[in-house]
């Protein structure tokens, strides 16, 4: 019994240095899955780069060699959602007195579902990209709920991520009868260590002619494994928690580093501490040169008509949980020439991925037609469409033109177009909106605003032509920008009907209904009392 009481303070520690990951890193297993997603595509793509990729594969390159050499200390020790798994078990098992076990042969067998799962990810969502499956992530739907210093936005889940979420709940379910359940038997990123760690440095070893048949050690183990049939703990799934150690009341397993005996607290904090640095040094490398690496020297503007006015100028988006990103766009010679965050609510780690791949993007493409960082698509979202706001404003139109270089406001230099507010003149009105002796509308131009998704306010601007919709733009919005384009049938139905009598767009129900209200909040301006 030596050892008992120092093992089990090392479960102790164990517990807390979970409860310190759950706090200040609770995406790094969503980031790392993310990378292995983005190297899988770049490489069948056959554009994989690892000098530009280096940004999004930090948490592939802090977690994944450390696994592959020591094992799946990041499993045990460092992941979010396992840290649920296991608080929830506690819960259930030592204040509910919860009692369940799965057999050691269904066990066995469910165990393959994660294989097919991960199989299901890589064919059917990474190769052939069938969006189908998008909101289905419970992953995604766990950031929102279980972010840590905010409250949790479950109606923004349900909305969101409604299969994700409710797939969710079934696991959170499931977590309170069988331990490390999802780890066990769903998760992807779990089946992908299970293949690579079988080669470790550090496994759990014993002598099985000096154990008995209490079986204590597999039925401390977290993952199920049968650790009484072995002297040498070569399966995949073992996460490295060392549960099984001090269960043992003979004293008789140990921790081996190329068959040699280790400390088993120095095994755990050598593991965790070589995965934590090189994700800093990563971060910290790329996030000082974030702003620098955001330059356009030596582009060839080859547009053979100039788009936008020079100056700077400053854009809002809607980033992760409705959350603001403001940034500032300077162009000059017709050339988008730098991206600087003024602003943002996202997460720092989740953010500053996002606007290092999306800002550099946007520049060597000179558009914001470009794609989301996988494991941080709201930050991407976010970064794009403020750009996006910010070129709108710098583009040649009457009443845009260069800001001051402070504000990044535009100050107009044109006569604005007489948009909404004044009446025609009756004389005009005699002579042109009233041509049609049915006609309900005055000639001119309105504006009109609603509320679209989670609040946001569009903005509409509805052109009235011979008593007629002539022309609807949307002159900004709150919304995420995929589902304002995908809501943009409905301003041609309404200019085809010539009425907001028309149906929403399946899956941008909300965008859709801001912009059937702005319009008509445009109409009640113009029509003829």
């Amino acid at each position: 019994m030596r050892d008992n009481k120092r093992i089990s303070v090392l479960q102790v520690i164990r517990f807390m240095v979970q409860i310190i990951f759950f706090i200040i890193l609770p995406g790094i297993y969503i980031n790392a899955f993310a990378g292995i997603k983005h190297i899988y595509i770049s490489i069948i793509n056959q554009s994989f780069n690892f000098t530009d990729s280096l940004p999004r594969l930090i948490e592939v390159i802090a977690v994944i060699p450390a696994t592959i050499i020591l094992g799946r200390f990041f499993c045990g020790w460092m992941c979010a959602f396992g840290t649920l798994g296991d608080m929830l078990y506690h819960i259930s098992s030592k204040v509910f007195k919860i009692k369940f076990k799965v057999s050691e042969k269904l066990d066995r067998v469910f165990k393959y579902f994660k294989y097919i799962v991960l199989f299901f990810l890589i064919i059917a969502v990474w190769t052939f990209d069938l969006s189908m499956f998008e909101g289905a992530n419970p992953w995604d739907a766990f950031g929102v709920i279980a972010t840590v210093g905010k409250v949790p936005d479950i109606s923004f889940a349900i909305t969101e991520f409604t299969i994700g979420t409710f797939i969710l709940f079934a696991i959170i379910i499931a977590s309170l009868f069988v331990e490390r359940f999802f780890c066990r038997y769903l998760c992807p990123l779990g089946a992908f260590f299970t293949l690579t760690s079988h080669f470790r440095i550090i496994k759990v070893s014993k002598t099985t002619q000096k154990c008995g048949s209490c079986k204590l050690c597999t039925n401390s183990c977290a993952m199920g494994i049968p650790l009484y049939k072995y002297e040498r703990v070569d399966s995949g799934e073992c996460i490295q928690c060392f549960k099984c150690i001090p269960a043992c009341r003979r004293c008789n397993a140990t921790v081996k580093a190329v068959k040699k005996d280790i400390n088993t607290g120095i095994a755990a904090v050598a593991a965790v501490f070589i995965m934590i640095s090189v994700y800093y040094l990563g971060s910290f490398t790329f996030k000082s040169n974030v702003i620098k690496q955001a330059s356009t020297d030596g582009i060839i503007n080859v547009t053979e008509n100039t788009l936008y006015h020079d100056g700077k100028y400053e854009g809002s988006a809607i980033g992760f949980r409705g959350a603001v990103t403001t940034v500032s766009v300077t162009v000059k010679g017709d050339i988008i020439k730098e991206i600087e965050v003024v602003s943002h609510g996202d997460d720092a780690p989740y953010f500053e991925r996002s606007y290092d791949y999306v800002a550099n993007k946007i520049l060597s493409s000179q558009s914001t037609d470009v794609d989301v960082v996988s494991g941080a698509t709201y930050s991407s979202i976010g970064i794009r469409d403020a750009v996006a706001v910010a070129l709108d404003k710098a583009k040649l139109l009457p009443g845009n033109v260069a800001s001051d270089g402070q504000k990044g406001e535009p100050e107009a230099t044109k006569a604005p177009v007489d948009n909404t507010e004044e009446p025609a003149k009756d004389n005009e009105s005699e002579n042109t909106s009233t041509k049609d002796s049915s006609s309900i509308y005055k000639d001119g131009t309105y504006e009109g605003s609603a509320k679209g998704f989670k609040d946001g306010i569009t903005n509409v601007s509805v052109v009235i032509k011979n008593g007629k919709i002539e022309d609807v733009q949307i002159v900004s919005h709150g919304d995420d920008a995929p589902f304002v384009e995908k809501s943009m049938p409905v301003i041609a139905e309404i200019i085809k009907t010539q009425s907001t009598d028309v149906d929403v767009v399946s899956g941008a129900t909300y965008s859709s209904v801001g912009i059937k209200d702005a319009v008509a909040a445009a109409l009640d301006k113009a029509k003829i009392n």
